[in-house]
This record gives structure tokens, sequence and C-alpha cells, in this order.
């Protein structure tokens, strides 16, 4: 009798071991699937914000103003095809862009007709280049002066605002925006502490000739001052 008992209990025994087992088993290959899903949603959605963020990104492109102080040079560019903007050796070259009341019009059509064929993206990301440049009347100001902007409105505001109004319509891919390379070394020129240096010095110093004459004078004085100072402490 003792004996069935103890086998009765050994039974019972491994029967709660091998279902402890099981469970234990199953438990562990749900928790698996559902964190292998869990990381894969996860994953799959940190690459989805990663290329959405890519897409609405907008380029770090400095003013006009912002490059005119950092000492870029602008220059009407020599050729006649109004995307070929250039950038080498300090000078930003712009073709020509001639601004009427129909102007803004014209380029709208141009870009919906881009739009709707799909072949590009020429003048959606001229016209994000141009309005991250000109972004105040200022900006549009420097570009008619230096002929770059032929502005038949009469308002430089009107210059900026024309770009923008534009803008509204473009979409920027940020992997395949044209300019990238440009922006590239616009921002690496404007990041040279020497260049922002001599452009202050020129723009606020030199920038007509009775300025450069007063500056000549104090140095020649300060130079007085300091041999005068020497020559008495060597007298003593």
């Amino acid at each position: 009798m003792l004996d069935l008992l103890r086998l009765c209990l050994k039974q019972s025994v491994e029967l709660n071991d091998d279902e402890e087992e099981e469970l234990n088993d199953d438990g562990q290959e749900e928790l698996n699937d559902d964190g292998q899903e869990e990381l894969n949603d996860n994953g799959q959605e940190e690459l989805n914000d990663d290329d959405q963020e890519d897409t609405i990104r907008t380029p770090n492109i400095p003013s006009v103003t912002e490059l005119h102080q950092a000492g870029v040079k602008f220059q009407l560019g020599s050729t006649k095809h109004l995307l070929e903007i250039t950038f080498k050796k300090g000078i930003l070259k712009i073709p020509l862009l001639a601004i009427y009341d129909t102007t803004e019009g014209l380029f709208r059509n141009l870009l919906a007709f881009e739009t709707a064929h799909g072949d590009g993206c020429y003048i959606n990301d001229y016209i994000i280049m141009m309005k991250n440049l000109v972004v105040t009347a200022n900006d549009a100001e420097l570009l008619v002066q230096n002929e770059v902007i032929d502005n038949w409105t009469g308002d430089s505001q009107a210059v900026s605002n024309f770009l923008r109004n534009l803008d509204r319509q473009a979409t920027l891919d940020a992997k395949n925006f044209r300019y990238s390379d440009l922006v590239q070394d616009l921002n690496t020129y404007c990041r040279y502490p020497l260049h922002k240096w001599k452009a202050n010095l020129k723009q606020n110093y030199f920038n007509t000739p009775w300025a450069s004459i007063s500056v000549i004078a104090a140095v020649v004085l300060l130079l007085l001052t300091i041999i005068q100072t020497v020559c008495s402490i060597i007298a003593l």
C-alpha cells in the first residue's frame, strides 16, 4: 500500500513539473514573439520618422545679409541659365532675376507644370534657395545694388513677399536638394572667423575714404604715443 502511494505521488510531481515547463516554454515564446513584434514596430516607426524628417527638414541656408556680414560678395552670373547659382572664392554668382508684376504668375505655372509631370525639381529647388537667401527687404536691396535682381515693382519688400508666396507651394526634399553642396560651402565660409573680421573692418571702418583716413590717423597717433612713452622711460 505504501509503495502504491509513493508511486502515485511521484507521478503527480512529474506531471506538475512537465506542466510547469510547458507553461514556461509557451510563456517565453509568447513574450519573445511580442517583444520581437514591438521592436520591429518601433524600428519601422523610427525609420519612417527619419525618412519623413529628411523630406521636410529646411536646409540651413544663410540669408544675403548674413553672407554680406561674413564677407561674401555678390555678382551677376555670367550664364544665362537662371538656375546656375555658383559660389567660388568668396563670390556668390546669381543669374539675373527680373521681377515684374506678372513674374509670380509665371513661376507658379512653371512650378505647377514641373510638379504635374514629375520631371525633376529644378524650379522647386530654385524657389526654395532664393526664398531663403532673400528673407527681408534689406536682402533684396543688397541684390538689387549688385544688379542681381532687376526689380520693376519699385519695392524691395515686394521681392521677399513674392518669393515667400511661391515657397508655400514648393516642397523640400533634403536628400535630393540640388543646391546642397552650395549651401554647405556657404555655411563653411560663414563659420570662418577671419572672414567675418575682415568684412566688419571693411564695412564699418574702411567703407569711405574719410573713414579710412581717420583710422590710419588714429593708428599713427597711437604709435607716436607709445614711442614717446618708451623714450621717457629710457631717459629716466
